[in-house]
């Protein structure tokens, strides 16, 4: 009597806290953003390799020889497309031949929002899916931004879809991916109303970036980012360039100046040299972070605590 007592709780535990099985899917995930949403995913099931670790762009990285072996005995690879990561774009065909691959910049519902420049900074508006279709973007001076990880809401986004690609390719952990999700996504809508707490009261103030990565962030909590000194990590910007942000720094009357770990700080100083403007470092990608499901939460929560410090 004692033993069919212990069997039925113990089946009424296991119903109410399923057992993940285990997987034996090889999922290797680009850079650290994605990395994270994807562990927090397939936690308690497996483990997703990560490909970008360290203080390394996707926009310059060179693909390493381990990082091809890896790549080769993936089964699924989730990236940041080409636009992001074109290093990637020939090895997938290259080497990856039985792998699937999945570009998170083409999740369906996505929040998009055209690439900045110039008199054009102020003047880009949130995209739809369906204006963004390849045809149309071609049309276009400059294309999507493919910082998309940064809308805490775009995480939530892909998110679900990270859920739906493992569930069809591992049926058999598909009620823990869609268990890890739903929590995750719950976290990800208490991130988004504590940054927007944070964010308001430096919302009027503005500030400068080196490398105009943050639009998601700074659209979806109305900051006042006016300009940049370089399109992304991997070019350094001219002798027009800086003449004409220092310019914007004295006639916008700029509180601060963001540069990110991947610059040297001596472009910095020359910008803001005989100004009173005071200096910040944000990082996009979570270069110093230890990768995991807690990395994406780390990495916003440290661009608002940058972002408060210098401007307050």
């Amino acid at each position: 009597m004692k033993t069919g007592f212990c069997f039925i709780l113990t089946l009424h535990l296991l119903y109410l806290n399923p057992v993940s099985a285990g997987s034996d899917l090889k999922v290797l995930v680009s850079n650290k953003a994605f990395h994270s949403l994807v562990s927090g995913v397939m936690q308690g099931v497996s483990r997703p390799f990560l490909l970008l670790n360290g203080n390394i762009s996707p926009h310059s990285y060179s693909l390493r020889p381990s990082a091809a072996e890896n790549l080769q005995k993936s089964d699924l690879v989730f990236w940041g497309g080409e636009m992001l990561e074109g290093f990637l774009a020939k090895p997938i065909q290259s080497l990856a031949t039985n792998a699937k691959f999945v570009s998170l910049q083409e999740t369906e519902g996505l929040k998009k929002l055209l690439l900045r420049a110039g008199k054009e900074w102020q003047k880009t508006g949130p995209q739809t899916d369906h204006d963004n279709s390849a045809k149309n973007i071609l049309k276009r001076p400059y294309g999507i931004d493919p910082h998309i990880w940064l809308d805490p809401l775009n995480a939530k986004v892909i998110t679900n879809k990270i859920v739906q690609i493992l569930s069809e390719m591992d049926p058999l952990n598909a009620q823990s991916y869609q268990r890890n999700g739903d929590k995750y996504g719950q976290r990800l809508d208490l991130l988004d109303q504590r940054l927007k707490a944070e964010m308001k009261e430096i919302s009027s103030i503005p500030y400068i970036v080196f490398h105009d990565a943050y639009q998601y962030f700074e659209r979806r909590y109305q900051l006042n980012s006016i300009g940049f000194v370089a399109s992304h990590t991997g070019y350094g910007t001219s002798v027009r360039k800086l003449i004409e942000v220092r310019k914007a720094i004295k006639k916008k009357k700029i509180r601060c100046i963001f540069s990110e770990p991947q610059f040297s700080p001596k472009l910095v100083q020359t910008v803001i040299e005989g100004t009173s403007v005071k200096k910040g470092v944000l990082d996009p990608l979570g270069t110093g972070l230890k990768p995991g499901k807690e990395l994406y939460f780390t990495l916003l929560i440290n661009l608002s605590r940058s972002l408060r410090k210098c401007l307050l």
